[in-house]
C-alpha cells in the first residue's frame, strides 16, 4: 500500500504565505535549469545576442543567489536575509547592464 504525502503549500492559496527565502531558492533553481537550456542554445549558435544576454543574466542571477545562500550558511544573521536577496537581484541587474553596455562600447 503506497501513501501519498500532501503538503499544504501546494494549493493555489498556499503560495500567498511563501516566505522570501523560498522564492530565492526557487529563483536560483529555475535559473539553473534555464542555464542548461541556454547553454545548449549557445553551443548551437554562439553569436545570437538574445542567447548571449540570457546566458549572462542567468549566470549572474544564479551565482549571486548562490553567494547569498553561502553567506547565510556561513553564519550571517537571518535578519539580513531580505537585504541580501534584494542586494543579489540589484547587483545582478547592475552587473548585467554594465557588462552589456561595455560589450557594445
Amino acid at each position: 500500500m503506497s501513501r501519498v504525502l500532501r503538503r499544504e503549500w501546494t494549493s493555489a492559496e498556499g503560495w500567498r504565505d511563501t516566505k522570501l527565502g523560498m522564492w530565492a531558492w526557487l529563483l536560483q533553481r529555475a535559473a539553473a535549469v534555464l542555464l542548461l537550456v541556454v547553454i545548449a542554445l549557445h553551443l548551437a549558435n554562439p553569436f545570437r545576442r538574445q542567447v548571449q544576454a540570457a546566458l549572462l543574466g542567468l549566470a549572474l542571477l544564479h551565482a549571486l543567489l548562490g553567494v547569498r545562500s553561502l553567506l547565510l550558511d556561513l553564519g550571517l544573521p537571518l535578519r539580513w536575509h531580505r537585504m541580501l536577496f534584494v542586494l543579489a537581484l540589484a547587483l545582478a541587474a547592475a552587473l548585467f547592464a554594465a557588462v552589456w553596455a561595455w560589450r557594445w562600447y
